[in-house]
């Protein structure tokens, strides 16, 4: 993303049209600007897609397929791993790095935004995440990469592993921060990572994707005779602190993309993720307010018209288990129960347990033995796994003996337990 940023002239207008959103909310029905009620916005980015966190739920979609450089969204993956790298224990927060001539600001491509990495500094890793957020630093993205892996290189071999790991077919880097158009995401690939990103480190949403600004380098960031003034740069997320809930994630830009943004809200218990990629500058505005807006109308019609409903239902019994070394095994849907439903199908949700009651040892916790079903008007529309929460081995060889005498003279056959994704 360059480092231009021009929050004065943009400001008016966005908070203009979010509290006529919320206005809108507040009263159950009045329309949003580009938006009919009741129905989806119209956008003018090339590519979007929303969706709900715990489920996955697609609730909007447009082009979501379409390979588009993230720009600067390329940095949520440097801060995964960089992250990761925090909670396995080789890398500590509060380690002091010293920026090399790779990662000064003076160093990076044309048009970078910067957090002033230079010569004659010193910050700790904590601060440098906050570049890399708050500021969206090109150069802190080098300096990422140089600590984590060594070199560039050899961090965007770790970057696309993880792509490939987290089984991605689009998505690919060729360097860690986005100025570059030869990264590829799409909408649909990129919502996916970002809702993994937040159940991985649920913690930075607070620590870094909502911190407002970031002032750097401080008096005790520089060394020698470095006299540095700090520079203080606002997040680039122009919902933060005006929309209800927003709490992260990222925006890029770069000429071959147009204006990206990857948002994340929470609100009555429900979390949305919103990515929209491509919003050019239009009818006299700019993309960087029209990324805003367009966010905002997504949301607003995920929230105006689905809820999160995690549906009760009746205790399942433990099986019983025969041949083993326990009489019964406890048992608990996993994942737990939930589904999306447009808000006036929520009162036509049922449950059902379909549950196995005679199985066979060995039980692994972990194994299905049945189901909680939920249904939307006698339709099925969901499936939970009833899992095994306890290992039963085999009993010994009289539990074996007299459980096979029972089993021929009720005529019961247990079933075996079965491994489920």
């Amino acid at each position: 993303m360059p480092c231009a940023f021009r929050p004065a002239r943009l400001l008016l207008l966005l908070v203009l049209f979010l509290a006529a959103a919320s206005a809108g909310a507040a009263t159950g029905g009045a329309a949003v600007p580009g938006r009919a009620p009741g129905g989806a916005p119209q956008l003018a980015a090339r590519s979007a897609i929303l969706l709900e966190e715990v489920t996955g739920t697609v609730l909007y979609e447009y082009h979501a397929d379409d390979p588009i450089p993230p720009a600067s969204l390329t940095k949520l993956m440097t801060v995964h791993l960089a992250l990761r790298e925090i909670e396995e224990g080789r890398l500590d927060p509060s380690e002091v790095l010293v920026p090399g001539p790779d990662a000064w600001a003076r160093n990076m491509p044309p048009h970078s935004s910067l957090m002033f990495l230079g010569p004659n500094q010193k910050l700790t890793v904590a601060q440098l995440l906050k570049g890399l957020v708050v500021d969206s630093g090109n150069d802190a993205a080098v300096e990422v990469a140089d600590r984590v892996a060594g070199s560039v290189p050899a961090f965007v071999e770790m970057m696309n592993r993880e792509a490939a790991r987290l089984g991605y077919r689009v998505m690919h880097f060729v360097e860690p921060s986005g100025i570059s158009s030869s990264n590829l995401v799409t909408a649909r690939e990129y919502a996916d990572f970002a809702r993994r990103f937040v159940a991985l480190h649920p913690d930075s949403l607070s620590e870094l994707f909502s911190v407002r600004e970031f002032t750097y380098p401080l008096q005790e960031n520089l060394t020698g005779d470095n006299r540095e003034k700090p520079v203080t740069q606002p997040n680039r997320n122009l919902l933060l602190g005006r929309y209800q809930g927003v709490d992260g994630l990222k925006t890029g830009y770069i000429d071959e993309s147009g204006y990206n943004i990857a948002v994340t809200a929470e609100r009555n218990g429900m979390r949305l993720i919103c990515v929209i990629l491509g919003v050019p500058d239009s009818r006299g505005m700019s993309g960087e307010a029209l990324r805003a807006i367009e966010s905002a109308r997504l949301l607003d019609y995920g929230y105006g018209e689905f809820v999160l409903i995690r549906p009760s239902y009746e205790p399942p019994a433990a099986p019983r288990v025969w041949k083993g070394a326990a009489r019964t095994v406890p048992v608990a849907p996993s994942p737990a129960p939930a589904v999306v439903v447009r808000g006036e199908q929520a009162s036509a949700l049922t449950t059902a347990l379909v549950q196995d009651l005679d199985v066979e040892a060995p039980v692994r916790a972990g194994q299905a033995v049945g189901a909680v079903v939920v249904s939307l008007g006698g339709r099925e529309i969901a499936r939970f796994p009833l899992r095994a929460t306890a290992d039963v081995a085999r009993g010994n060889f009289l539990r074996q003996a007299l459980d096979s005498v029972v089993l021929f003279a009720r005529g019961i056959t247990p079933v075996h337990p079965v491994d489920h994704p």
